[in-house]
């Protein structure tokens, strides 16, 4: 990504630090409200059906202690997320310097954007995975999971939306550039043909046969700041489990006696 940056070591060493390094009052009211969450969620009901331990209390008590702090995590990661977002949105649309034909620095974040969004997804289905008990078609259980799926695609594509935005910008600037040169060359050739004057035509005959090759490679260009395989296993990573729970619940349902 440095090559690609707008920026003196100094902005390049606080960008850095921002992306790495977590504010420490947001963070813990990450984990508080995560942690407020799920304290709220047992008093309603008891959703990890600790009755089984009631037997062994130390067991039981432990157990919803490692609950707690899970969710304590999880509410931290949520933040990181969000705070990574941001932060390579800011980098990318205020501090990144675009040049469609040497696009790979621009692919930096792709792969951590891509490898936030899995772990999203992961955590989604690891929950099912790690409670069984769970009724896989109850509403209330489906419900979070798409809606941690859903932040896992935007977890994503949105950090990634500025610079898009910019490479689409200078692409229809440089096609436009390139069409009002064609657009010259073609009027100079009408002049030529209108006035007889056939000197210079194999000059401009090439000239227009290159700003035709400019044009043709300027429409090839990529404007999306990740490369195809990148996308390619993040839509299996999301997309294969589900598809195979899908499977899975319809077989039961038409197996069922």
């Amino acid at each position: 990504m440095r090559p690609a940056l707008k920026a003196v070591d100094e902005e390049y060493q606080e960008m850095f630090y921002r992306l790495t390094t977590l504010p420490a009052f947001p963070t813990l009211l990450a984990s508080l409200a995560a942690l407020a969450f799920v304290i709220l969620t047992e008093a309603i009901g008891e959703p990890y059906r600790l009755e089984v331990l009631a037997p062994f209390p130390i067991s039981a008590n432990l157990l919803r202690i490692f609950y707690l702090i899970c969710w304590m995590v999880f509410g931290v990661f949520l933040y990181h997320t969000l705070h990574q977002l941001r932060v390579i949105n800011h980098i990318y649309t205020k501090h990144t310097r675009i040049d469609l034909f040497r696009v790979k620095p621009l692919y930096a974040f792709s792969n951590l954007a891509a490898l936030t969004a899995g772990s999203l997804a992961m955590i989604s289905y690891g929950w099912l995975l790690v409670n069984p008990w769970l009724d896989r078609t109850d509403p209330l259980v489906l419900t979070p999971m798409f809606i941690l799926l859903l932040f896992a695609v935007v977890t994503f594509v949105w950090p990634q939306m500025g610079i898009h935005r910019l490479q689409v910008a200078e692409k229809e600037r440089l096609l436009d550039e390139a069409s009002q040169r064609f657009k010259a060359a073609i009027g100079e050739l009408h002049k030529k043909m209108d006035d007889r004057e056939l000197e210079g035509m194999t000059d401009l005959n090439m000239a227009m046969a290159s700003l035709e090759i400019e044009l043709n490679a300027l429409r090839k260009t990529a404007t999306w700041p990740w490369e195809p395989e990148v996308l390619q296993l993040l839509i299996t990573a999301l997309a294969l489990p589900l598809g195979l729970w899908l499977i899975q619940l319809i077989l039961q349902r038409t197996l069922s006696p």
